[in-house]
């Protein structure tokens, strides 16, 4: 493998010669161009791995450059250099795909190390891109539906693709937030670019630092190499943050930094790395509810709730039920039929589960048909009792019901455990063994404060 390519794009020639020199003594092959015009053409004739380009030059300027590599799809990582360091440039330079931007005077280091980034990049999307390719994804894929409150969704996702503004997305699980985040990011001008996923509640605490934001090398035990974080990853893409409602008080913290001033710092390291993303966030949770008990940052809520997008429950689109249902019989050119009493017996359920519990209803219905045609007797909405538990049941009856006397039980385990742990929610989750978001689920049945 040859060495990698770098050209410099510089007018002023002292500024062009040391840079060449500085680049050749740490192993890099260098090309250079004193006008945009023969920039231009050394891009699309070489191809090289990076390019650091003068915002002022004769001929075409560093960003009509960089416009233009972008435009022919060029994977050159691409950094501006200017001595103008006002917003607008930045933003500018940012906003046309520059991977960073480097102040004049130049500081060598820093110069290096933003280099060593750009190409570290690089080299991720480029393994991205020759990976054996995953099942394709396009804006539409398994949002199905025509009720009114879905149309409305739909609406609201071609007006919220069309800008990079920060969504949050809401709803009960199971209603299909992920798919709708697809949909944004495959409808909007970052679409070529990675959609990064992460969800926040499947990550312990002491990971997702270093899984949102990389880490340096040495930053923490077993830390062996750097790591790139997910905001670098969806640098010139989407960032999506699943569950954002778990996340602790410090590591709300660093999102809003990271929100506010789009930059981050990798564990271990205190250089600000510029990020270019388009960032939405899911949850589950009522955050308004977590704001008053002090689980939430209010600021965070504001700068995450730009727009807001309010999924419903299934119960409340059972017309979409019988489109769903069609969906899921023939995913991947599959071929089965319902009969209508099963459809029905599937449109009078209330589904708490939400889409996810009517596509794993289907799938096992499925398993169990006979030629390919899904009956009633193949639809099964609640686990079936055995014989045993049905004579043990007779043989005890409980007064007022099994059913009335669980939940007094439940309740008065779940009070138990509020008051051992003095009302906090999360080590009271902790003493029962369950989530967060299950306790705040059973307190709400049981009216506990």
């Amino acid at each position: 493998m040859g060495r990698e390519k770098i050209l410099v794009a510089e007018d002023d020639r002292t500024a062009r010669v040391s840079l060449a020199e500085l680049l050749e003594g740490q192993g890099f092959e260098v090309l250079l161009a004193e006008t945009g015009t023969q920039a231009e053409s050394i891009l699309s004739e070489n191809e090289p791995d990076l390019a650091l380009l003068d915002i002022r030059m004769p001929g075409a300027d560093g960003l009509t450059v960089l416009r233009n590599a972008r435009a022919r799809s060029s994977d050159t990582a691409l950094i501006i250099m200017t001595a103008h360091g006002d917003s607008s440039t930045a933003i500018e330079a940012m906003k046309a795909g520059a991977f960073d931007y480097v102040l004049k005077p130049i500081d060598f280091q820093l110069l290096l190390q933003q280099i060593e980034r750009a190409l570290e990049h690089r080299r991720l999307l480029r393994e991205q891109k020759h990976a054996a390719p995953g099942p394709k994804v396009t804006s539409a894929a398994a949002i199905v539906g025509q009720s009114p409150v879905m149309q409305h969704i739909y609406k609201l996702i071609g007006q919220v693709a069309a800008s990079d503004a920060t969504v949050l997305v809401r709803g009960e699980s199971g209603t299909g937030k992920e798919l709708v985040v697809n949909a944004i990011h495959f409808n909007s001008a970052r679409a070529k670019g990675a959609l990064v996923k992460v969800n926040c509640a499947s990550i312990p605490d002491s990971l997702l630092e270093s899984e949102l934001f990389g880490h340096e090398k040495g930053a923490f035990t077993n830390a062996v190499s750097r790591r790139i974080g997910r905001f670098e990853e969806a640098t010139g893409g989407t960032l999506f943050l699943d569950e954002i409602g778990e996340l602790t008080p410090a590591l709300q913290s660093k999102l809003l930094r990271a929100v506010q001033e789009r930059t981050i710092e990798r564990l271990g390291s205190n250089a600000p790395i510029p990020v270019d993303i388009r960032l939405i966030t899911a949850t589950s949770r009522n955050l308004e509810e977590a704001i008053q008990e002090g689980e939430f940052r209010e600021d965070l809520y504001y700068r995450l709730n730009v727009v807001t997008m309010s999924l419903p429950p299934l119960r409340e689109r059972r017309q979409d039920i019988p489109a769903l249902v069609e969906y899921f019989l023939h995913r991947g050119g599959r071929s089965a039929s319902i009969t209508a009493q099963a459809l029905t017996k599937l449109s009078q359920y209330h589904w708490p589960g939400n889409i996810r519990e009517l596509e794993n209803t289907i799938e096992r219905a499925m398993v169990l048909a006979r030629e390919g045609v899904v009956t009633e007797n193949e639809i099964e909405l609640r686990p079936a009792q055995s014989s045993s538990d049905e004579g043990w049941a007779a043989q005890a009856p409980v007064e007022g019901g099994w059913e009335a006397n669980f939940a007094e039980l439940e309740k008065s385990l779940v009070e138990r455990a509020l008051l051992q742990a003095q009302g906090n929610k999360s080590k009271a989750a902790d003493l029962l063994g369950i989530h967060r978001r299950l306790l705040y689920e059973k307190m709400r049945r049981h009216g506990l404060s």
